[in-house]
């Protein structure tokens, strides 16, 4: 039954793997391993269902995620970055070397967002989000399109464009 389960999950981790930006797979090869990091992703209709679900009423976040294709997740803990001698603005570093350009620094209630984006070879928008909070930091990867007017919608954005 085990080796039943591997082949199924081979050809799944393989597909994440591939469609990873180098950033992403820098933070997982970074932190694989370590205590309470979490990883997962989803497809964009699975996403867009749980945030109809999650957030039924919140009209910015199903509209930013209309056009969206594929979403990876990674949740690391402050003290994880610590441990390792590493700092969020030092991975912002690591995104601008992989052709991340940063289009918004939101505050929120003491949290900092801060969105990236690249356009890809294949014509593809691929979006960054960073969200350092007191705790953790939330590394979460796009792939698809949102709508600039739709992200500066929101209030304490300082645009980068």
């Amino acid at each position: 039954m085990k080796n039943l389960k591997l082949i199924f999950l081979f050809p799944l981790a393989t597909c994440a793997a591939v469609g990873q930006s180098k950033s992403f797979q820098t933070l997982q090869n970074r932190f694989a391993g370590e205590d309470d990091v979490h990883t997962f992703g989803l497809s964009g209709f699975v996403c867009r269902a749980a945030l109809g679900i999650l957030v039924p009423g919140e009209k910015i976040a199903r509209a930013m995620a209309k056009d969206i294709k594929q979403v990876r997740f990674m949740v690391i803990p402050k003290n994880a970055f610590t441990q390792q001698d590493l700092s969020v603005n030092g991975f912002k570093e690591v995104l601008r070397k992989d052709s991340f350009t940063s289009l918004a620094t939101i505050h929120d209630k003491g949290d900092d967002i801060s969105v990236f984006h690249r356009l890809d070879d294949n014509k593809k928008n691929r979006y960054f989000v960073l969200v350092e909070e007191r705790n953790e930091v939330v590394a979460i990867e796009m792939k698809g399109y949102i709508d600039p007017q739709i992200l500066l919608q929101g209030t304490h954005i300082d645009s980068h464009r």
